[in-house]
């Protein structure tokens, strides 16, 4: 039998739905490409016929071909057709998938006299608010919508009929069946997805001041809520954002000198929007206010030092209280972000190609590909952290173990030396240190303390999302795309 993925499957199982009972039942498949799915359904359905119609002829060859090999006589006809131009004789159900909703839309349109009272299957790949509300204005009821997923995007198949319809809002324009709430995990996953897919509109416009860019983020923060309440989700608040903070990066393993965990705001407060950056700005705070963030999760903390009065006088007190009047808590995951498995020394020796990956501490060491030289992991830098590195050495010496600490971690030098790294890169590195390196034969790779450790902020967005959805919370994490130094 042909094997159909689950995008496809998802088409089949309606069509065989609606031709359920029916004594000889016929099915149009428009733009059938290849012909597998028809071919699938006149496997399972002995007693379908099927019109296969395509615009392309050499597409519809390959249809041909394959309904020959697999004996289907005149069960098969194929017609090199425009929309419903092929349709010759009543049918059950017209199939249109693989296509974007104006071009289904526009052969609905053109060839509404020939679909009767057949059931309409479609699969759009864009704009399905647009078809959702132009059905209906056409006179066409949406009986049922399904998911699915294949090659890594996730699809709704809808089943409507020409009924008495009535007008739509934007809300179940987008939102579709799923306006009372999620009826399975696919349509879970589907709208999981399409939050994503607005995640990162907004951190594109999230820093634009144009009066489009401000409609964009209104748009998809609008889009966003009605997303977050058709899936249902719980509440979560800043003290348990703090608490999944602390599991992606214990508290625990932060050196005895740093600050981290909760350290601005109400832990009762209710969260919905996370926003994740390596340092608290005044751009940073802009950011959150644009998104709705209620809370900021760093890597650097505030309040190193102690501080006896709040005020507008220095830096850090206007971020405080920006923080305080924006309602927006702070939340630092720092020396222990750096010693976790899986947070910033990884991320940096991920990215640089390291495998067997060993370390304690804020320290990092692992293999290199065989024949990989000093000069091509200096490019390999450049290119993977978006930094203009300084190097350390000879271009052609070949590397085979690389030492990492990223920020200022060059004081880690000789702990990676000592573990056999013939090559080390951090952030930064103090000049003596690097004589010493240069002394001992050994390449240092300085790439920039933001560089090294900026590529984690993603690392602590996805990891905080994906908690927050194992929970079933109803928080969205967005991740700053911005560089304080302007680069």
């Amino acid at each position: 039998m042909v094997q159909l993925d689950e995008r496809l499957g998802a088409i089949a199982q309606l069509v065989l739905e609606s031709v359920q009972g029916k004594a000889a039942p016929c099915a149009a498949d428009i733009g059938c490409d290849h012909g597998q799915l028809t071919a699938h359904l006149l496997e399972r359905c002995e007693n379908l016929s099927m019109i296969a119609s395509d615009v392309s002829a050499p597409s519809l060859e390959k249809a041909k071909r394959l309904f020959a090999q697999k004996g289907f006589g005149r069960r098969a006809q194929t017609v090199v057709a425009d929309g419903l131009a092929g349709i010759d004789r009543p049918v059950d159900v017209i199939v249109m998938a693989g296509m974007g909703a104006e071009t289904i839309l526009k052969i609905i349109r053109e060839g509404r006299e020939k679909i009767g009272e057949a059931a309409l299957i479609m699969q759009a790949n864009v704009d399905l608010p647009m078809l959702r509300t132009q059905l209906a204005d056409h006179g066409f009821v949406i009986e049922k919508e399904a998911f699915s997923h294949a090659a890594g995007r996730r699809y709704v198949t809808m089943l409507a009929r020409a009924g008495k319809a009535r007008a739509i809002g934007e809300r179940e324009a987008l939102l579709g069946t799923a306006v009372q709430g999620i009826g399975s995990e696919g349509q879970y996953g589907y709208f999981a997805w399409q939050r994503s897919v607005r995640v990162r509109e907004m951190e594109t416009v999230a820093g634009l001041a144009s009066e489009k860019a401000k409609e964009r983020m209104e748009k998809n923060s609008r889009e966003m809520t009605w997303i977050s309440e058709a899936m249902s989700m719980n509440t979560c608040t800043v003290r348990e954002l703090e608490r999944l903070v602390g599991e992606i990066a214990p508290y625990e393993l932060a050196e005895e000198w740093d600050n981290v965990g909760l350290l601005l705001g109400r832990a009762g407060n209710a969260v919905t929007r996370v926003l994740t950056a390596l340092d608290l700005t005044d751009s940073v705070i802009a950011e959150a206010k644009a998104l709705g963030a209620q809370a900021i999760v760093t890597h650097h903390p505030i309040m190193m030092d102690a501080r006896r009065r709040l005020t507008d006088s220095d830096r850090e007190g206007r971020l405080m209280l920006a923080l305080a009047e924006n309602g927006i808590a702070h939340i630092a995951a720092h020396t222990n972000f750096d010693s976790a498995g899986g947070g910033v020394n990884d991320t940096l020796m991920a990215l640089m190609g390291a495998k067997d990956v060993k370390g304690e501490g804020c320290l990092r060491v692992g293999t290199l590909e065989e024949g990989v030289t000093f000069d091509q992991l200096c490019e390999r830098a450049k290119k993977k952290l978006h930094a203009a590195v300084r190097a350390y050495g000879a271009p052609d010496t070949v590397v085979t173990k690389l030492g990492c600490c990223s920020g200022a971690g060059g004081g880690f030098f000789f702990e990676a030396k000592a573990l056999g790294a013939d090559c080390f890169i951090t952030g930064e590195i103090k000049h003596h240190i690097a004589l010493e390196a240069m002394a001992a034969g050994v390449c240092v790779i300085e790439a920039g303390h933001f560089e090294t450790e900026n590529p984690a902020c993603e690392v602590m967005a996805n990891a905080l999302q994906n908690a927050c959805d194992a929970l079933k919370y109803n928080v969205t994490v967005f991740c700053s795309k911005g560089n304080p130094f302007g680069r």
